[in-house]
């Protein structure tokens, strides 16, 4: 074992029950067999792949079974002090086994690294020398970050002091020397009784007892693991004598030091003039042999390559799910727009149209232009009896796929679809219905809805939408009373009000049977400024809209339902942040908050469609789409599919999480959503001070045996465009590569068996706009 003033690390056999103290922070990795660790009346059993983590300055006892073999890491207070200030302040008390789910890659990370400081160790090259210091600092960063507790090491109070941090450190460092409270009181430019008053009210001991609880716990190691005479042991040890020594050490043990060492030594039939000799065959040193490095290499091969555990900000968070009023979740009608309805015969649409279907639940596909665009074939002229060909062609095999899939119409009528040809569109409108009940049936049709549309700003005269929106209404109500009528409102969240021009709809509203609008919440944010604080006043904006709109409608007595066919979150133009801005949390998030709020939710069905719409809106902002232009799925795609799969009732919820109950088992959802400026996700210094360390704990589960799934959802696991960028080159990419991006880019999937208690807790490590959903399934 090299012997370091930084650490020592070796691999070990443990023949025999042997005692040690561990001077310094000590980690204890099982390579193979059994091994029992006791520490007063506490027993830990490590086996292959578990790790210990001692506190500096504890006492315990080791044994074995016949084929272990432990790493035994040692990090001098020292060393770990003098680059982590804190270190006194925090205790570093880890067991693998039992830490709560959702620190195994922590855990991954600490074998690897155990691992490879063992290996750099073992190595006597110049160059292994840098790479043990790299994982020698990267144990203390996990650690420091994810595995110290927020109390001190022993009883005794100490608190987060840098002036008693340092005493405390060149204590435990000098503490064989002749040391005085004069001499740091000279140090620290103070008086000695305000020294004196200041370490004791800090510690709750005094500088002299501190100081000899020190030496005690060095003199215990030597009488226990040498056959140095008791006046040795003293002298070694900062006492003045062996007579002082004695007495103070039967003060605190009752008994003295060769008393304690007898005792110590019947416990496990040792004798003084052995000891030596017993102690080298408790414990026998191996090389690491290269069958040992393939086994160290399989026990954390689970560790990603190039996946950093980033500090985060950390929350322990309680969900109780007996205290909440259950409630039950909304369902709403999904509308997927495509555009004009001859997209429908395009293979990719027609392959987009049946995924989010079966994925996610879209029961409407959403169309515009019906008679201004060029989904109907111009008339032409025949002296056939029976004409043969019909302007209806395309319309009719675009209508009978979505017949078949059990599709239905939203259908986008515009104030520009029917200026200056009111006669023409309207007959043309009710040719058109005939046609299609002949076609396809009453019961099919009956279940389309029409959409008046006129965007806020308008030159069209308040009594002239009036007069369309009710002929319109006329027309098809006559033909098909069950089709559902509506009319879209520009609604004004900073003004509280609808425009003038379209207040008409306030006099007309018994025919109106639904009221649409749109929210984006970049309509808040003034691009023109750069700072953090003019885009947090965007959050929440959809919600808010829907709700200010439902209190403007109910203040006019109007009790419809409400459709939100084109909405956003925060996303700022991301064409300037080449897709680097994740935000699924936030997808997500804004539809848990409008599903209980609105009857239906509508999504643009691709980016090629989308941004080929000539709705004359900023095309970059106003719209969220499912998939882009190589049928990879958009986030949207994946936080719907998460809200579909929710089910049962709702027994926990908060602002970043919500949790359910059904007939077997419980679902969690965590999210971890920021509101930022997207130009800010480009710079990953900045990202990583949104990501989140979660404690999760719950209560008032049915206890049992569970299978946890879990899936995550982020930038590095199901996100479109980190796989695109990983593997885009400047010759471009073909057809293998984007169906190898589309294939990857999913969330992942986790799989454990858990026994669950009424009370159980584990971690969450989300990064920005994450998304974790997790499904307790009962396996009873």
């Amino acid at each position: 074992m090299p012997h370091l003033k930084d650490y020592t690390i070796g691999i070990q056999h443990i023949k025999q029950l042997t005692s040690e103290i561990s001077l310094g922070t000590k980690l204890v990795f099982a390579i193979s067999g059994q091994i029992t660790i006791k520490l007063s009346e506490q027993k830990f059993y490590l086996q292959e792949g578990d790790i210990l983590v001692l506190d500096r300055n504890t006492f315990y006892t080791i044994e074995g079974n016949e084929d272990n073999l432990i790493i035994d890491l040692t990090i001098s207070d020292t060393f770990f002090a003098h680059y982590y200030e804190d270190y006194f302040q925090h205790s570093f008390k880890f067991f693998s086994k039992e830490s709560d789910p959702g620190r195994e890659r922590v855990v991954g990370s600490l074998r690897k690294s155990v691992s490879e400081l063992l290996i750099a160790s073992a190595t006597k090259k110049r160059a292994n020398k840098l790479e043990a210091q790299s994982a020698l600092f990267q144990i203390l960063l996990l650690l420091t970050r994810f595995l110290k507790r927020g109390v001190p090491s022993s009883a005794r109070k100490e608190v987060n002091d840098k002036r008693i941090s340092r005493i405390i450190r060149e204590v435990e460092e000098r503490f064989d020397e002749a040391l005085s409270l004069r001499e740091f009181a000279q140090k620290e430019f103070l008086s000695e009784a305000y020294l004196s008053r200041y370490f004791k009210k800090t510690t709750g001991l005094g500088f002299l007892q501190y100081l000899t609880e020190v030496r005690l716990k060095h003199a215990i190691q030597d009488l226990l693991h040498s056959v140095e005479s008791i006046t040795e042991i003293a002298l070694k040890n900062g006492f003045s004598s062996q007579k002082h020594f004695s007495e103070v050490f039967k003060f605190h043990f009752e008994l003295t030091p060769s008393e304690y060492r007898m005792e110590h030594h019947s416990e496990t039939n040792l004798l003084i003039e052995n000891r030596a000799a017993k102690l080298g065959a408790s414990v026998e040193q191996i090389a690491p042999s290269p069958e040992i490095l393939v086994k160290l290499a399989g026990l954390y091969y689970d560790v990603e390559l190039g996946k950093e555990l980033n500090k985060a900000p950390f929350e322990k968070k309680k969900i109780d799910i007996t205290e909440k009023s259950a409630r039950c979740l909304s369902k709403n009608m999904n509308i997927l727009t495509i555009g004009e309805l001859k997209e429908v015969l395009k293979d990719n649409v027609q392959k987009q149209i049946i995924t989010t279907r079966d994925e996610i639940g879209i029961n409407y596909i959403g169309i515009r232009h019906l008679f201004r665009g060029s989904t109907f074939l111009p008339e032409t002229e025949t002296d056939e009896l029976v004409p043969t060909s019909s302007p209806y062609a395309n319309a009719d095999l675009a209508l009978t796929f979505l017949k078949q899939q059990n599709l239905q119409l939203f259908i986008r009528l515009e104030y520009q679809d029917i200026l200056g040809e009111e006669e023409a569109v309207f007959e043309r409108l009710d040719h058109f219905l005939r046609h299609c009940m002949q076609v396809f049936g009453r019961e099919f049709v009956s279940k389309w809805h029409f959409m008046f549309y006129e965007p806020k700003n308008t030159y069209a005269d308040k009594a002239e939408l009036k007069k369309l929106y009710l002929k319109l209404y006329q027309i098809i109500k006559s033909r098909f009373p069950a089709i559902q009528v509506g009319n879209f409102v520009p609604f004004s969240l900073s003004k509280d009000a609808v425009p003038e021009r379209h207040t008409w709809f306030l006099e007309e509203a018994d025919k109106i049977d639904f009221v649409a609008f749109n929210a984006n919440q970049n309509e808040a944010v003034d691009f023109s400024k750069e700072d953090t604080q003019s885009f947090l006043v965007s959050e929440d904006h959809c919600l808010s809209k829907t709700l200010k709109l439902k209190a403007f409608l109910k203040h006019h007595h109007i009790n419809k339902p409400l459709m939100l066919v084109n909405w956003n979150t925060l996303s700022g133009n991301t064409r300037y942040t080449n897709g680097t801005f994740f935000r699924g949390a936030l997808v997500l998030k804004t539809m848990l908050d409008l599903v209980p709020e609105v009857d239906a939710l509508g999504f643009w069905i691709n980016t090629e469609l989308h941004e080929g719409d000539d709705s004359k809106l900023n095309i970059s902002l106003d719209g969220i789409e499912m998939f882009h232009f190589f049928n990879g799925k958009r986030p949207a795609f994946y936080a719907v599919k998460f809200l579909r799969r929710l089910k049962g009732v709702v027994v926990a919820e908060g602002p970043d999480f919500i949790m359910t109950k059904h007939v077997d088992g419980y679902q969690l959802i965590l999210m971890n959503c920021a509101t930022i400026n997207p130009r800010y996700s480009v710079e990953e210094r900045f990202t990583k001070e949104e990501q989140k360390e979660m404690h999760i704990r719950l209560t008032g589960l049915e206890a049992g045996e569970y299978q946890v799934r879990k899936w995550q959802f982020d930038r590095d696991n199901g996100a479109l465009y980190s796989k695109y960028w990983q593997l885009n080159s400047k010759y471009g990419m073909d057809k293998e590569i984007l169906d190898y991006i589309v294939d990857v880019s999913q969330p992942t999937l986790t799989v454990t068996d858990e026994t669950i208690t009424e009370d159980w807790s584990f971690y969450a490590y989300l990064d920005i706009n994450a998304i974790h959903f997790y499904e307790f399934r009962s396996t009873i």
